[in-house]
């Protein structure tokens, strides 16, 4: 009795971090592995097309990782049959299933079996629109009440406060990403959240404006889409490479006549993620040639005068000095003075030089 307790108060223990910005996964796996008596523990995340988004095993040989990774995670039975169950339903093949159905199944003949999996017990713990995900162990014996016993005492507490863990971290998600959309949105840019295969997980109220364009960047069937195939093929190229090595990628497209959108592709935080699995960070920002540059951005950034933060926007957006004199009412003389002072605080030798700081904003 006094070894159970000490096992639970580590599961306990463990799953408690679940709220960290890394939750320590390995660990979670193992302590519940051993509270609840069994050869293995996953965590299996499926995304709304039934494909494997993520796979965390304890107890795993290399070949039973990769036999489920590479196959059988497609004719996994328990995953078929609970796609409409809710979160907090307990699975168990040894209930749902009499032997002779589990024989007639691949997955247990060729890999059940292979893996001396006798039976396997799972909670689903996420059920919605955009992922199916379980906690899930498995056994070299059958226990008929193994399910019934993981619904009482010790056992039904250690999957409360699981389930409670999960709950508060998806709310701290949706308040770290609110902060992220209103940062990014303030100074103009667009976020999403992408999966590595181009799902769309969240994306912010300026990109849903963004990702319209019918023959630019669109969200189709859930995906991040570019209607030229070269784009989107150089776009999953960088996404891949950021995964790959957590580097920062950008890709500019033209969306129209001296238009183009920039995009930043870069690894998410991990307080982003609610159940592992690396995310991407795609930033968006529509630029145009035409557009008049920010006079209170210009003034702020370069610390000059009101005055000439507007000449200077008037030069950024093609104008002579003549023009602006023109266009601000004011002698040609005068704003020569002010392009004058603006080379000098911004240290520039040429009025081009000017042109191109600004157009940096």
């Amino acid at each position: 009795m006094a070894e159970h307790q000490i096992v639970l108060r580590r599961a306990i223990d463990a799953v408690h971090h679940l709220t960290d910005p890394e939750p320590p996964w390995q660990d979670i796996l193992r302590t519940a592995r051993d509270l609840v008596g069994a050869d293995s523990g996953t965590l299996i995340v499926f995304d709304a097309r039934n494909e494997l988004l993520n796979l965390s095993a304890i107890g795993f040989s290399d070949a039973c990782f990769s036999d489920y990774q590479g196959h059988y995670h497609r004719c996994d039975i328990l995953e078929r049959d609970s796609r409409q169950a809710l979160a907090g339903t307990w699975l168990d093949t040894a209930r749902m299933y009499s032997p002779a159905q589990l024989q007639r199944t691949e997955f247990y003949t060729d890999f059940m079996v292979k893996h001396r999996m006798a039976q396997i017990l799972c909670l689903i713990v996420e059920s919605n629109s955009v992922m199916h995900a379980s906690i899930g162990f498995q056994r070299a014996s059958v226990d008929l009440n193994a399910s019934q016993r993981m619904q009482s005492g010790d056992f039904a507490q250690y999957f409360r406060t699981l389930q409670s863990q999960l709950a508060q971290r998806e709310k701290t998600l949706a308040i770290g990403w609110k902060s992220i959309e209103s940062a990014f949105s303030e100074v103009g840019e667009a976020v999403v959240l992408l999966h590595k295969d181009g799902r769309v997980e969240k994306m912010s109220a300026l990109a849903v404006g963004h990702l319209d364009d019918a023959d630019g960047w669109t969200v189709r069937g859930g995906r991040l889409r570019h209607a030229d195939s070269k784009v989107q093929r150089l776009f999953d190229t960088h996404c891949a490479a950021a995964i790959r090595d957590g580097k920062t990628r950008s890709v500019a497209t033209a969306s129209g006549w001296g238009e183009f959108c920039w995009i930043d592709i870069s690894v998410a935080p991990d307080t982003l993620s609610l159940i592992g699995g690396p995310l991407l960070l795609i930033r968006l920002r529509r630029k145009s040639a035409f557009a008049m540059p920010d006079v209170i951005k210009l003034e702020s950034v370069f610390s000059i005068t009101h005055a000439e933060a507007a000449v200077l926007a008037g030069l950024a957006a093609g104008h002579s000095v003549e023009e602006v004199a023109t266009l601000r009412r004011a002698s040609v003389l005068t704003v020569r003075k002010q392009v004058a002072s603006l080379l000098s605080k911004m240290e520039c030798n040429r009025q081009s030089e000017l042109v191109r700081l600004a157009s940096l904003l």
